[in-house]
């Protein structure tokens, strides 16, 4: 079932695609050609889908091993936000000696000047140096570079977020050193938004998912030749060959900060459109693709259900696949994506983020390379106006985050489904005490009564059974029933939502770490091992042990149940030995 909706979903996304343009490419100027003083012109996006031009005056032409292009931009269309992010990629033709203009680069990284006007430019022949098609051996920029080199950085905006989600997101940004966007989605009628060409000049966004949860950095065509198509002048990751979304895009507007601090700078405020192709290459000088097929992906379904009121949030989206070029940046697209849909689906069911919340999370996932999908079910207590679902969202971000560092055998993911049911309570009991024989023998099982009270609500009794060790010494141990405690969400928690994103939007991996599972079977059983055990449990332990070192192992006496039972309670006992 999974592998047919996949297929379904990507022969959609495939009728989206359009054709290969036969478009001619444009003249070039070289590097040596470019002198200070000349008169340009840059061009990009400003508002909707309509390319704009300014002005642009070479500065100084900056040799080396990195050869630069300094220039000033002026003109309407960069007043008064300046080169903000979202203008990557943006071409700069200068005219020759006979008038005819032609690309110099791609304006590429600021300056930190006030107002944003001063720039650097990547000059034509080194972002044309890079290929469309990488081969599969090729090494990717190297990771310290990678840190550095993000002079503008091109803003990954997630569209289909909001509240919340939309400030985890953006808090998430600020830790990881990425500029993380919120954004409406693209506008849906083909009379406002409809597939655009790629041109130079042209918005264009490299996506890691489409749908009503989309992610995409969005940055600027610089030059087409045929169906191939570079932009943003700088790396993406600096991954290298990669297999990701082509997208056009739409630009609501240019959110203006001419501080152009580290934290706080102008951007363009766009969101990923349709997917026109597939990105190929991660470039140390930009990024390159090729207009026509798109790239593998496969679907990830979340159904979340108000069990309130009955109402349904059903949310769909395609995920890009880069199994197939060995996950360039050590994680997956749906590691990055997929906890921010989970959580915003938990926000829309609930139409909030109430902290008397309790619900029910299951996940399955298909994998090629298994008959069984990966699975897990679990049961959470409490929440936290700041976050979201944090404890759903953590278990789902490290269930898949098994799947990304299994290291032996390159899993292929057909499809996720995620089914969350919610309420506006706390499913939770607190223990109150527990009564029963004080003097017990060993091999014996002894019933004991359990009073409880309701969060909220009225007082109960539970009749349990416990069964008492045999290897338990004779003489005084104390009896304690424990419980489960609500589910941590708190902002201060390791669970808030902002650090469960950050972590997942890390793309820093570890080869030395440990190797996981090492069998198909093992990373299943550790899928399920996500599954926690609700209940209550029985131990003993020697009277004034309050560490707990003398305690026996825990034992399950009260299944979960539809009510949570949280606390501790405790009988003196004296064990004696059996007859």
């Amino acid at each position: 079932m999974l592998r047919t909706r996949a297929a379904a979903a990507i022969a959609a996304i495939t009728a989206l695609a359009v054709p290969a343009a036969a478009h001619a490419a444009d003249p070039i100027m070289p590097l040596g050609q470019v002198q200070a003083g000349m008169r340009c012109t840059g061009y990009s996006v400003i508002r909707g889908t309509d390319i704009s031009s300014f002005d642009v005056e070479v500065i100084d032409v900056l040799n080396g091993a990195d050869p630069q292009i300094l220039v000033r931009v002026s003109g309407p269309a960069v007043e008064p936000h300046g080169i903000a992010e979202g203008f990557s990629g943006s071409p700069v033709k200068c005219p020759d000696a006979d008038g005819t203009p032609r690309t110099i680069g791609a304006i590429a990284q600021g300056t930190g000047d006030y107002g944003n006007k001063v720039v650097l430019v990547t000059p034509i022949e080194v972002l044309l140096g890079e290929p469309v098609d990488v081969p599969a051996g090729a090494k990717s920029m190297p990771k310290a570079l990678r840190r550095v080199a993000r002079p503008l950085a091109t803003p990954l905006s997630f569209s289909g977020v909001s509240g919340p989600v939309a400030d985890a997101l953006r808090a998430a940004g600020r830790k990881a050193g990425r500029a993380l966007i919120a954004a409406p989605a693209a506008p849906r009628a083909d009379n406002t938004f409809g597939v655009q060409p790629l041109q130079p000049g042209s918005s264009v966004a490299v996506g890691l998912a489409t749908g009503d949860v989309s992610a995409g950095a969005v940055g600027t065509v610089t030059y087409v030749d045929g169906d191939a198509v570079w932009a943003f002048g700088h790396p993406l990751d600096g991954a290298g060959r990669r297999s990701l979304l082509l997208q056009d895009a739409y630009v609501y507007t240019v959110i203006d900060n001419p501080l152009d601090t580290e934290q706080d700078t102008s951007y363009k405020l766009a969101a990923p459109g349709h997917v026109v192709g597939t990105l190929t290459d991660d470039a140390p000088a930009g990024v390159v693709g090729r207009v026509g097929a798109p790239p593998a992906t496969f679907p990830l379904h979340v159904v979340a259900t108000d069990l309130d009121s009955g109402h349904v949030v059903r949310q769909n989206t395609q995920i890009a696949d880069e199994t197939d070029v060995g996950q360039p940046t050590g994680s997956s697209s749906l590691t990055q994506v997929g906890p921010v849909a989970v959580a915003q689906a938990v926000y829309a069911a609930l139409h909030g983020a109430p902290s008397q919340q309790s619900g029910e999370m299951c996940v399955r996932v298909g994998l090629r390379e298994r008959k069984k999908p990966l699975r897990f079910c679990n049961t959470y207590v409490g929440g936290s106006p700041a976050a979201a679902g944090a404890p759903m969202v953590a278990d789902f971000a490290s269930a898949i985050a098994l799947i990304d560092g299994y290291n032996f055998a390159a899993l292929h993911v057909t499809g996720v489904d995620v089914n969350l049911k919610l309420r506006r309570e706390l499913r939770q009991a607190y223990l109150l005490d527990l009564s029963g024989p004080r003097t017990v023998r060993r091999g014996a099982d002894v019933r004991y009564t359990v009073r409880a009270q309701q969060v909220r609500g009225a007082k109960f009794t539970r009749r349990v059974t416990v069964h008492i060790p045999r290897y338990l010494s004779g003489g005084e141990h104390v009896l304690t029933l424990t419980g489960t405690p609500a589910d941590a969400s708190g902002p201060a928690d390791e669970q808030d939502l902002t650090s469960v994103f950050t972590i997942a939007l890390d793309d820093a991996s570890d080869p030395s770490a440990e190797s996981g599972p090492r069998s198909l079977a093992e990373l299943a059983q550790a899928f399920a091992d996500t599954h926690r055990e609700d209940g209550v449990t029985a131990s003993f332990r020697d009277p004034g042990d309050s560490a707990g070192d003398t305690a026996t192992s825990e034992i399950e006496v009260i299944p979960a149940k539809a009510v949570r039972l949280s606390g501790a309670v405790k009988l003196l006992v004296h064990v004696r030995r059996a007859r």
